[in-house]
């Protein structure tokens, strides 16, 4: 994507932002069930553990920005907690940033023990995050 063209796009919507945010959201969710699968053993794309680790860690990158100010509504499972607790929001989400990164480090280093801790620690951190701000599924 150029410079160019984000320079000249218009200012998003709170509705086009809640539904990037879920699409965000529902991409990790997908490389995290596909890196777990590959993680326990039960398919044999290990080759694909790099691309999928890549992916949730870059997408974690600005996972605070996807939820702005005038976002808070809508069908949407973020809770409140997300806007009225902000300093709270931030630190779970670097925990969970930061566990991306590991996870992917340690996949880059083909370290396989590691790996497998990184991962659950990853898990972990998203898991801790949705205690907290996102709405439990029916």
């Amino acid at each position: 994507m150029s410079a160019a063209w984000t320079a000249a796009a218009p200012a998003a919507e709170s509705e086009d932002i809640i539904k990037y945010r879920q699409g965000v959201m529902a991409s990790v969710g997908g490389h995290t069930a596909a890196a777990t699968q590959i993680v326990r053993g039960k398919v044999d794309y290990a080759d694909d553990l790099a691309y999928h680790a890549e992916s949730i860690a870059r997408s974690m990158q600005t996972v605070e920005s996807l939820f702005p100010e005038g976002s808070d509504f809508g069908e949407t499972r973020a809770l409140d907690s997300v806007w009225s607790k902000p300093v709270e929001f931030k630190q779970v989400s670097e925990k969970a940033r930061e566990a991306t990164k590991a996870f992917l480090a340690a996949v880059k280093a083909n370290d396989k023990a590691a790996l497998v801790d990184e991962f659950k620690a990853m898990v972990d951190a998203c898991k801790a995050c949705h205690k907290d701000f996102r709405q439990k599924e029916e």
